[in-house]
């Protein structure tokens, strides 16, 4: 009894030395819990989670009273009666050291190791022993029983990143907190003492005696009866270690999520348990990577690779709503695991023929229709930089003499586009282009531009392919919906606003008429499979097949493939419409599965005429061959087929050239 006063009145003395030293203990009532950072789709399935610690913290309330009679029973029997300290374990253990001569385990209480875990450090002195003591007793006098208790069960490591009882059931069981079996319930609160010595994934032996420990000590202090007991340490041991709760295969997007919080952030992002929601829908996302895994294996498979090897070729794919900007979708790779490097983003290639709708835009713009004829025959001219003749050719090796732009774009002829290039002028494309976002720095300031030489990106491809799709408008491609701080607060909310027009809803619509025959009639015929009168697009393939492409799109969707090599040189041996055409078919098949048609609606001043499909001119009354065309209004044809020369014949309707080289 004496040694008890005595030991009373020195911590006494201590805490009333100490007290004006010690922290500031009613921060706890608004502590800060170190929770990753961790990213969503748009219909709330977890992309990824970044932070070296796992912890989904949860109130006291939410906690099941089993799982806290189990920790209390094992940890603190007396916490509901001592003050933060419970001085008879205190003195056991000072008696036990002074027998023994070392220092023994024991004598913590929750309070004592919620005062540790935030306060002090873990290494084990004696003045750590004391001021852990103190901040307890503090602790006990500042907050109530039930804020310590959920503080230490949020804070508390419980083994293999899982931080507080809420992330030890999901790294444990994958299971939350309500629906843990009481035996699974004991083996959570047994792991507190020693997480890796007790720790049911790598010491099942140990795990099972301790459980069965905690199951033992409930029953002593009337928890449980004796029934429960027996019957539940008969329970044979469930716990396996379950992976992060991802959800969604969407790790390039997870990427590019990261790197901005970090840029807005710094690294607290990790750990300030903010949730971001991306515009990504999970039934999209899931398609592009199927369809573009399956379509590169398929690639692979046809040039003799085995079908169960990772495939040397790659490529990527996005998916955009062309009204606002939303990205949809966005596969940067075959396998993020292979490769991190994000070919949406990041890999400017040629886009070959995926060039040509910016260039017939403008054209367009410049007074020639789909109706102008332009001859389709070789071209040969001096390069100067390598004094040599250059001699582009069409895919087919073929010339078809005057061919309607309809026809030409459709079945993407080089030679008409380059001479289509030659007749609206250089300078006036270059200009024209940025319309569409593009950089004429980048692009070379030649006739190749029309073949599609420069360099871009398969989200600059697909931003410029928009601008069709909604009618005429900037959008800028956008990823993050919304971010919501630990405390589900918005702090950050997207706020698409429509960009100006930079093309008029005439020049849009012809367009996205010709980007439909492409389908219909032209290159892109494969796609017809899907029977679907609303899609447009077009087939990009570079100079000998080293890059494969294909943009489509409704009015509510857009997708971008394209498909290659990383190093810029290997050819794919294959056209876009034989390595990019069936991935996008693919995919479109399951986004657009029950979906309406969604096709752009006829602007004002768009007027259709009968023409010959020869000559590209009015058609004369009677003619059987005639077909009709739509024009905007002041650029139609008012010239009659059967009353034009044979020059005007070969020229066409307006803009049409007969004299370019």
């Amino acid at each position: 009894m004496s040694l008890m006063i005595t030991m009373v009145i020195v911590f006494g003395a201590l805490y009333a030395y100490m007290e004006f030293n010690l922290p500031d203990v009613s921060v706890l009532n608004d502590v800060h819990m170190q929770v990753p950072l961790r990213i969503y789709s748009q219909d709330d399935k977890l992309i990824a989670e970044y932070g070296a610690k796992r912890r989904a913290p949860v109130t006291i309330n939410q906690v099941p009273k089993q799982l806290t009679e189990a920790i209390i029973a094992t940890e603190d029997a007396r916490f509901y009666s001592h003050p933060g300290v419970d001085f008879i374990g205190l003195i056991r253990a000072t008696i036990a050291v002074i027998t023994s001569g070392h220092k023994v385990q024991g004598a913590s209480t929750i309070t004592m190791q919620v005062a540790r875990n935030f306060f002090l450090t873990p290494k084990k002195t004696y003045s750590r022993k004391i001021k852990e003591i103190l901040l307890a007793i503090k602790i006990d006098k500042a907050l109530s029983k039930q804020k310590i208790l959920e503080l230490y069960l949020n804070k508390v490591y419980f083994g293999n990143r899982a931080y507080g009882v809420s992330a030890a059931a999901h790294v444990y069981y994958g299971k939350p907190l309500d629906q843990l079996t009481l035996p699974q319930m004991a083996m959570i609160a047994g792991l507190p003492q020693a997480p890796s010595r007790n720790n049911p994934l790598n010491n099942p032996k140990n795990a099972l005696d301790r459980r069965n420990h905690v199951l033992k000590r409930m029953w002593d202090v009337g928890y449980i009866n004796k029934a429960t007991y027996e019957s539940a340490i008969q329970a044979p041991l469930t716990a396996k270690y379950h992976e992060d709760r991802v959800r969604l295969e969407a790790p390039y997007v997870a990427e590019m999520v990261r790197e901005v919080m970090v840029m807005m952030y710094g690294p607290r992002a990790y750990d300030s348990g903010l949730k971001v929601y991306t515009t990504i829908t999970s039934p999209l996302q899931n398609d592009a990577v199927a369809a573009l895994q399956s379509g590169l294996t398929a690639y692979s498979v046809r040039h003799g690779m085995p079908q169960n090897v990772i495939p040397k070729v790659q490529g990527a794919m996005v998916v955009l709503n062309p009204n606002n900007g939303a990205i949809l979708a966005l596969q940067g790779g075959y396998d993020f695991q292979l490769s991190a490097f994000n070919r949406v983003l990041q890999a400017e290639r040629q886009p070959g023929s995926s060039f040509k709708p910016f260039l017939y835009s403008a054209a367009f713009a410049k007074g020639f229709t789909l109706a102008s004829t332009i001859n389709d025959a070789p071209i040969m001219i001096r390069d100067s930089g390598e004094n040599a003749w250059w001699r582009p050719e069409n895919d087919t090796d073929q010339f078809y003499g005057p061919t309607r732009l309809r026809v030409a774009f459709a079945e993407s002829r080089n030679l008409v586009a380059i001479r289509l290039l030659a007749a609206i002028g250089i300078p006036y494309a270059l200009d024209y282009i940025q319309r569409f976002g593009l950089d004429p720095a980048t692009l070379p300031h030649s006739l190749s531009l029309a073949l599609g030489s420069g360099v871009l990106t398969p989200m600059q491809l697909a931003t410029g392919y928009a601008i069709f799709a909604n009618g005429g408008y900037h959008v800028t491609p956008y990823f993050i919906e919304k971010i919501v701080d630990e405390n589900n607060k918005i702090i950050y909310q997207a706020n698409p606003q429509p960009g100006p027009a930079v093309i008029t809803p005439q020049n849009a619509y012809l367009m996205t008429q010709a980007m439909r025959a492409v389908i219909q009639s032209g290159t892109g015929t494969a796609a017809k499979v899907l029977n679907r009168h609303d899609l447009a697009g077009k087939t990009g393939t570079t100079n000998n097949k080293v890059d494969a492409w294909f943009s489509g799109f409704n009015s509510n969707l857009l997708a971008t493939v394209w498909v290659g090599f990383d190093d810029s040189q290997d050819s794919l041996h294959e056209f876009g419409a034989q390595a990019a055409l069936p991935i996008w078919i693919q995919f479109m098949k399951a986004a657009l599965m029950n979906q309406p048609e969604a096709t752009m609606l006829q602007p004002a001043d768009i007027v259709t005429a009968r023409i010959d499909p020869q000559t590209g001119l009015l058609a004369s009354p009677g003619e059987k061959n005639a077909i009709f065309e739509v024009f905007q209004k002041g650029d139609m044809p008012h010239q009659l087929a059967h009353n034009a020369t044979t020059a005007e014949q070969a020229s066409g309707a307006a803009g049409g050239s007969e004299n370019i080289f």
